[in-house]
């Protein structure tokens, strides 16, 4: 089943969507906490899909459900956390939602409290989420944790956002312990230049624009430089030394993303994609595309289509 297609970006108005209730408490689009097995959903759910501009913090502490977010599949089960990025194509499915809990905060909303944002405590890097499963204890801490924040949303308490920020980073700080016991620990006064977040922002703007058809240019390495105000030769080296990729490898993996998550998961043509992204000749999409994956487009769309026609036979 194909999930519909849409560009709706802000939480509240992602719910409301839905046709979900969209409770008092809930008063910006700055944070929201759900426990989303008391929502009345009914299963099997699959949702539309969003692109939202804020980070959704997901803990399953008893359930079945599948996130995608661009290209990127995340299987979910009871005991499972999943973070996923703002400013790629997302969509969800459940199939069990026993006790489901869903945090979501934009980019300024943990400013106040961390100055240097999310990726100071917590780098996702060019991926689209992070998911892993947790031991019980630990699993214990985040619903307890998820438990006060949304105690302290429902209250009236004056400083309510600056407890709950920090509850969030909490447990921000417990998933990155988890992420790191996997993952070799990268340099961190590397991975943080300024230049590079401010690029990848930009990039992740320059591609929002593209897809709600605000912009119609793809930005490369020269007009990143531009509007960064810094000489096109300097943004490329400080970007390949601290990521061990080149700007148009960022930009590229980017849009083999996006146009991947358009073929599988909706029913616009070829030529509405290649249009997008700024692609003014078809043949040259076409081109593009199998050059930087080895496949033709049509063949990726016509793989998953068949894939998921064989998985909905089998369930």
């Amino acid at each position: 089943m194909i999930p519909q297609l849409t560009t709706l970006s802000n939480f509240k108005d992602c719910i409301a969507y839905m046709n979900l209730p969209v409770y008092k408490y809930l008063d910006n689009d700055d944070f929201g906490i759900l426990k989303v097995h008391e929502m009345g959903i009914s299963l099997p759910f699959q949702s539309p899909t969003f692109r939202p501009l804020f980070y959704t913090f997901t803990i399953v502490t008893r359930g079945i459900g599948t996130y995608i977010i661009g290209n990127d599949t995340f299987e979910l089960r009871s005991n499972h956390v999943i973070i996923t990025r703002p400013d790629a194509f997302f969509a969800s499915s459940w199939t069990q939602m026993d006790k489901v809990y869903n945090i979501t905060f934009n980019k300024n909303f943990l400013t106040e409290y961390l100055p240097e944002g999310i990726d100071d405590i917590f780098e996702l890097g060019a991926k689209n989420g992070y998911s892993c499963s947790l031991p019980q204890e630990t699993m214990d801490y985040f619903e307890k944790t998820c438990l006060e924040i949304y105690n302290t949303a429902v209250s009236t308490l004056s400083c309510k956002d600056e407890f709950m920020a920090n509850l969030i980073i909490n447990l921000l700080f417990f998933l990155q312990l988890q992420k790191y016991n996997t993952e070799n620990l990268k340099n961190q006064s590397e991975k943080h230049s300024p230049i590079v977040t401010a690029f990848r922002q930009n990039m992740e703007n320059n591609f929002n624009k593209l897809v709600s058809g605000e912009n119609v240019t793809l930005m490369r390495t020269k007009e990143h430089a531009n509007l960064l105000n810094i000489n096109e030769n300097y943004l490329s080296k400080v970007v390949s030394s601290c990521t061990n990729k080149t700007v148009n490898e960022w930009i590229n993996e980017k849009l083999i993303d996006e146009i991947k998550y358009l073929l599988k998961h909706s029913d616009k043509s070829m030529k509405e994609i290649a249009k997008m992204f700024g692609f003014k000749n078809l043949n040259y999409f076409y081109s593009y595309f199998k050059t930087k994956t080895q496949n033709a487009p049509g063949s990726i769309r016509k793989e998953y289509n068949h894939y998921s026609q064989e998985q909905s036979s089998f369930f």
